[in-house]
């Protein structure tokens, strides 16, 4: 039976991957600086003493998981490699794979190695939601894993690891580098963000949640999606070209040219365009009502906390169903 190794297994994908090996009948060891928070078979040390102060949990390890930032899992990987000597499959649930592969490939030559990429939040019931997966070189232990996870509900999608990052940077590194340059352009407004809660319309409180749900999570999940993908930097270029676009048709005295550039996004996103709107209208209804079911006594209208407490409870900002990653995400 495999030995399952968990590097950083008491973080949240760390955590997920812990317990559905657990659930699975596995035994899974896990290593971090802190509790793992349930009982799993925990030696509580800081990965990168792991060769000295326990050698022969390295030894022993058929399947390593790596369930660390980019940066931290490049150093494990290199630290560890000249201790794995049952090893038959490593797994890595880096945001960016090219890099981990490629050191993977120098340093474990010939070994399976699979990355991760849950493209939903840990926290939530995985089943039904997709999970991307990319092997550098099919294999039997590669795909026992995979079995793994479709055991666990999940819809398993395979990518190669730069074709992997190509996508990310757009579904990832795009959409969180929308929403921090919003969250700073906000701050900067020195508007009372009281006021802003309570008078937001849909779209607004749907930046305002996005914000706030990143506050929520570890900046360093983050840092990694924006600063490890090479492919990020095109996409933050074509953002702020996007901005720059719209400086120029504001100095226009037609609206000719944007009416024109908006139809062709529309173009561009063809059939799925109705479907985006319909999952919007969805969207805004929920926010629509939930601000609505709550006024003041006095004056009738939404007070500044209640517009806050409502979009607390309305899914959006601090909402676990809210969405990821990433881990993610």
């Amino acid at each position: 039976m495999d030995k399952y190794l968990i590097v950083g297994g008491a973080g949240i994908v760390g955590r997920f991957i812990a317990g559905l090996l657990a659930d699975a009948g596995h035994a899974p060891i896990v290593i971090d600086k802190e509790p793992a928070g349930r009982a799993f078979d925990q030696r509580v040390m800081d990965a990168l003493d792991l060769p000295e102060d326990a050698p022969e949990l390295l030894q022993a390890a058929t399947v390593l998981v790596l369930a660390l930032p980019e940066e931290v899992a490049l150093q494990v990987l290199e630290r560890y490699a000249a201790h794995l000597a049952s090893l038959r499959l490593l797994v890595n649930t880096c945001s960016v794979q090219q890099p981990l592969q490629a050191s993977a490939a120098r340093l474990l030559p010939g070994l399976p190695s699979l990355g991760l990429n849950p493209m939903f939040s840990p926290t939530l019931d995985c089943r039904g939601r997709p999970l991307l997966l990319c092997e550098r070189e099919p294999g039997a232990d590669g795909e026992r894993f995979a079995e793994l996870l479709e055991q666990g509900g999940m819809r398993v999608s395979r990518l190669p690891p730069d074709e992997h990052d190509r996508l990310m940077a757009v579904c990832q590194t795009l959409p969180h580098a929308a929403v921090l340059a919003f969250a700073l352009a906000v701050q900067r407004s020195e508007c009372d963000p009281g006021l802003l809660a309570a008078l937001a319309p849909p779209p607004m409180q749907t930046l305002l949640g996005l914000s706030a749900r990143i506050l929520d999570n570890p900046p360093q999940t983050y840092w990694d999606i924006q600063r490890h993908n090479r492919h990020g930097a095109r996409q933050r270029e074509y953002l702020a070209a996007g901005l720059d676009l719209l400086h120029q048709f504001c100095r226009q005295d037609t609206p000719d040219a944007f009416v024109g550039e908006l139809d062709a996004v529309r173009d561009y996103l063809g059939g799925t365009h109705d479907h985006h709107a319909r999952t919007c209208a969805r969207l805004f209804r929920l926010l629509n009502t939930t601000q609505g079911e709550t006024h003041d006594a006095a004056s009738g209208k939404p007070s500044v906390l209640d517009a806050q407490g409502s979009q607390q409870g309305g899914g959006v900002a601090g909402d676990p169903a809210a969405g990821p990653a990433g881990h993610h995400r």
